[in-house]
């Protein structure tokens, strides 16, 4: 079973590789749209910002409340606001993950209306560790077809600041 600390880890650095491919995005892809029913740039990185932090509200309070009041935010956030935000955001779950025990983690109920009823473990398996690396996968996509060619699959996987990117294979 995953331990607290290596959920919040894995999260964590999965927000880290967020913030190194909003670096690497085009200039002008801040409303670029893959397709018309799709949402634009911008509007995927103010869905994104939030999604790990109000996941973990919402197995502190067992309610999505945290999304609606905090919704303002983040809809006022432009592409140059992206870095800061998700530091914050890192910032928060960290605190958050902290505010939870061990006892919690493992035995915690958390009942979000329309979710079902889980364990605190299984809510953030099933949320915030499925959820954060979908959309991070969308806003990689959404810089390639934008235009940035060199992006490879470390820029998706392993690019979050501190890993050496190895060299190609000669």
């Amino acid at each position: 079973m995953i331990g607290k600390n290596e959920l919040r880890d894995s999260i964590l650095h999965e927000y880290k590789v967020i913030k190194q491919l909003v670096s690497k995005l085009p200039d002008g892809v801040e409303n670029y749209r893959i397709s018309d029913d799709q949402r634009s740039t911008i509007e995927l990185l103010r869905y994104l910002v939030p999604l790990g932090p109000g996941t973990l509200h919402a197995a502190k309070d067992s309610s999505f409340a945290w999304f609606g009041a905090n919704a303002e935010r983040f809809e006022a956030l432009g592409l140059a606001d992206m870095p800061a935000a998700l530091d914050e955001s890192m910032t928060e779950i960290a605190a958050l993950f902290d505010g939870i025990s061990d006892e919690q983690f493992e035995k915690g109920e958390v009942a979000v209306e329309g979710m079902g009823e889980w364990t605190v473990q299984g809510w953030l398996l099933n949320t915030t560790a499925r959820f954060v690396p979908a959309y991070k996968l969308m806003l990689f996509h959404h810089a390639k077809a934008a235009g940035n060619g060199e992006l490879n699959t470390w820029d998706a996987w392993m690019d979050n600041g501190e890993v050496p990117r190895p060299a190609p294979a000669s």
